[in-house]
């Protein structure tokens, strides 16, 4: 038996280009003194990917609130509508049993952002440039060299060594170095997302793991820092949202090297 004061549903941007992220909170406020809600149930978000769901309860003079925030990643462009989350209760007023629904909520998913998804250019640009700098100054040391001793014998090739190991596979720090790379190149939201992807992958969690999961996995205290970092980035208010971010960024940095 519960006396519900509220129960709402927002979002944080309500365009969202496609492969980056938005969060989804849940509010609920009850008069009564409880730990938790159980039954506060999150809606379906269909084809959208849930990187996170975080659920936090404070208890008050005025009973108790409920904040749930889920962190969701579209993968299909369009306007979708989220219907409201909802609480089963015998509501205190009536004693009768009542479903109370939250209100729904609508995004539009549109196409990626200019910088998200030119953000390669700029580094594979510096790569050919310097791949051909790098060829010039070897055409012309070649042909400065044979200028010189043309009728010197020319030496023998040096012999390619056996059982040459193949290349190391990118290590999880690599591909953390390159996350931040693509994000200092072109920050946006969406290289910052895949950022926190390559951290929480740094943890060994398949894709879809929350940050609880990704902590429990692994027994590196440094990369826990990093991830929990993360994740207080991706849940800062709005006037915390920079010095968060600026956090995450440095505990990345120092755990990839």
């Amino acid at each position: 038996m519960l006396h519900v004061v509220a129960l709402t549903m927002s979002t944080d941007r309500t365009e969202v280009p496609l492969g980056s992220d938005f969060h989804l909170s849940i509010h609920a406020r009850v008069r009564e003194h409880v730990s938790a809600l159980d039954e506060l149930i999150v809606p379906e978000v269909g084809t959208m990917h849930l990187l996170g769901d975080e659920r936090r309860v404070h208890r008050g003079p005025a009973g108790t609130d409920v904040d749930e925030t889920l962190t969701l990643e579209p993968v299909d462009a369009g306007s979708f509508t989220i219907p409201g989350a909802y609480l089963d209760a015998v509501d205190a007023r009536t004693d009768k049993p009542t479903r109370f629904t939250a209100n729904t909520v609508r995004v539009r998913v549109g196409p990626a952002s200019a910088a998200a998804a030119t953000g390669w250019v700029r580094p594979a640009v510096l790569a050919l440039l310097g791949i051909l700098v790098a060829g010039v100054g070897l055409a012309l040391i070649v042909r400065i060299a044979s200028g010189r001793g043309r009728s010197a014998s020319p030496p023998a090739p040096a012999a390619a060594p056996q059982g040459a190991a193949p290349p190391p596979a990118a290590s999880p720090r690599d591909a953390v170095r390159r996350a931040l790379a693509a994000y200092s190149a072109a920050p946006s939201g969406a290289t910052l997302a895949a950022l926190r992807r390559a951290v929480l992958a740094a943890a060994g969690t398949a894709p879809g793991a929350t940050t609880r999961d990704a902590v429990s996995a692994t027994s590196d205290e440094q990369l826990r820092a990093a991830l929990r970092a993360a994740e207080a980035a991706l849940f800062a208010s709005d006037d915390l949202r920079a010095s968060a971010k600026d956090r995450f960024l440095e505990a990345a940095r120092g755990w990839a090297g």
